[in-house]
């Protein structure tokens, strides 16, 4: 079963009609959501704090935890065939990151920015929980999530729908302001310790970084994903 926590994503899942049961602790008062809870025939159980505290691994829970219905998960044709014929596709490509707060944390900047999907390796690399819901803020809910077996076959198959793929690269020549915007576009985001495998990178069709002044080495990979949306959508 998966579990959701946060007042936030409390209220989107309850949209999606997700939710099938609430911990509430007995301080909870929140009318926006009691009366959801009820308009959405939502079981409702009081629990002590503790209780909250171990459902959410001592997460930050602001008084509600819901157990869900199991995320969507995407199949790359599906989404192709959705997208067919909008040249201003954006599809995010995840190259084995591990941080589910940076996994959150693109799906946010994901559904702010308009991008159409994530994808991800469903091995060696973070996949849908219930932190990665927590810090998505609800844009777990509205993003279009895509596991897949092999990223380079994947990117091989958005090459042939037209995809431009540029990886970000901290060596990169060329910066972000490369990337052209009158097409569809894969932007791949490498690992956290390793940055792009060299398999994914030979199949990239550009490497770009994004401009530096200061003197630590690198941005947090969700901070340059949402850089790069916001340069390509500006």
């Amino acid at each position: 079963m998966s579990r959701i926590y946060g007042v936030h994503a409390t209220r989107d899942a309850l949209f999606q009609n997700r939710v099938t049961k609430v911990y509430l602790s007995h301080s909870f008062k929140n009318q926006e959501l009691l009366n959801l809870f009820n308009e959405k025939g939502v079981e409702v159980e009081r629990v002590d704090k503790t209780v909250l505290d171990k459902l959410s691994h001592s997460a930050i829970h602001q008084g509600v935890v819901c157990e869900v219905k199991p995320y969507k998960v995407y199949a790359l044709n599906e989404v192709l065939n959705s997208i067919k014929g909008k040249t201003n596709s954006i599809v995010c490509i995840l190259d084995e990151l591990n941080d589910p707060h940076n996994l959150g944390a693109i799906l946010r900047s994901a559904d702010i920015f308009g991008v159409d999907a994530v994808i991800y390796k469903k091995h060696n690399s973070v996949s849908l929980n219930d932190t990665v819901a927590k810090v998505s803020c609800g844009g777990i809910n509205y993003v279009k999530c895509i596991e897949v077996t092999n990223l380079s076959r994947c990117i091989q198959e958005l090459k042939k729908n037209s995809f431009w793929v540029v990886g970000l690269a901290g060596e990169a020549k060329e910066d972000i302001k490369a990337i052209f915007k009158d097409r569809p576009l894969a932007i791949v985001i490498g690992s956290e310790g390793y940055g792009i495998s060299r398999l994914v990178r030979e199949n990239c069709d550009l490497l770009v970084k994004i401009p530096q002044s200061g003197h630590v080495p690198c941005l947090n990979a969700s901070n340059a994903a949402a850089i790069t949306f916001y340069e390509i959508r500006r």
